[in-house]
């Protein structure tokens, strides 16, 4: 035991030498600008996939989903029905 305690000092001397860990930015979308064609297609395809989702057919919405997610990557909306989606699939 007398033996460990000045290698446990040693550890926490050494521990307090190095610099603290940087946390890891939060990773977040950039927002996209889009030109209005492409905001109407994501419109219409958000409409859709919550049809698709009300229907229960949660592999057309998961499509449509992914089709506005490789316009806008940020659009909150199709973000937050994916979650739902994810869960109700989980939940089965």
């Amino acid at each position: 035991m007398k033996k460990l305690i000045p290698l446990l000092i040693l550890f926490v001397c050494a521990a307090a030498c190095l610099p603290p860990a940087k946390p890891q930015p939060a990773r977040k979308e950039a927002a996209v600008r889009l030109n209005p064609e492409q905001a109407k297609k994501v419109e219409q395809l958000y409409y859709k996939a919550v049809g698709a989702y009300s229907r229960n057919d949660m592999a057309a919405a998961g499509a449509h989903l992914k089709e506005i997610l490789s316009i806008n990557p940020a659009h909150k909306p199709s973000l937050e029905l994916r979650e739902k989606i994810r869960l109700a699939i989980k939940a089965n």
